[in-house]
């Protein structure tokens, strides 16, 4: 290995994207493969050619990715300027028992009018295909201490032995709170953001619920 500082850079923004394989990498770059394996085994010093389609696949700044100039994000693709992390989501597939994995999701507490900013307060649930109250590829931000107010909120409701995922509003009618909720409805919390979030990681293991 010549040059493990550009294989590192890359294996970083593979991670930071997602992007678990070289295969995902090459489909969504145009980039062949074995080029892509050549630089994650430290052969390439200066990929000239492809950085730009490849620090395009993975959201991150041409510069950095290729000569290690400046930061990850220093070019502040729109996107991206929230910031990104790693934390344990709840997936809720369309067949069997939900589950917990690692997933990378929006950063949305660096905004200096997110109030509270404390992570313990909230929990992260994906629904990475549509069921009757979300679309697919749903990342929900959920406040895990009840607080009354209107709003949406996440439930838990039971089908057969099957955890699922459900939602009620809570709503002023002149002074009175009222809401939609079903009595076999238990609240999780409510919902505080809801992205459409695609994601690359494996969903098939986790542990389940």
């Amino acid at each position: 290995m010549n040059h493990p500082e550009v294989a590192k850079r890359f294996e970083t923004a593979m991670e930071l994207s997602g992007i678990t394989t070289v295969t995902k990498l090459s489909k969504k770059s145009g980039v062949e493969r074995a080029y892509i394996y050549r630089l994650l085994n430290g052969e390439i010093g200066k990929p000239h050619k492809y950085v730009e389609p490849l620090a395009k696949a993975m959201g991150v700044d041409p510069n950095w990715l290729g000569y290690g100039r400046g930061g990850v994000y220093d070019f502040e693709r729109p996107s991206l300027r929230q910031g990104v992390f790693k934390s344990t989501v709840t997936v809720i597939p369309i067949e069997g028992a939900p589950f917990d994995i690692e997933l990378t999701v929006p950063d949305i507490f660096n905004s200096p009018r997110h109030v509270p900013k404390q992570l313990e307060y909230y929990e992260f649930f994906y629904i990475p295909e549509a069921n009757e109250y979300f679309p697919g590829n749903t990342l929900l931000t959920v406040e895990k201490v009840p607080r009354p107010g209107p709003g949406i909120y996440l439930t838990w409701y039971k089908v057969g032995e099957i955890k699922r995922i459900g939602c009620f509003n809570c709503f002023y009618e002149q002074l009175e709170l009222k809401n939609n909720r079903r009595i076999d409805m238990d609240v999780i919390g409510r919902i505080r953001n809801m992205d459409y979030w695609k994601v690359d990681e494996i969903l098939e293991t986790g542990t389940a619920l």
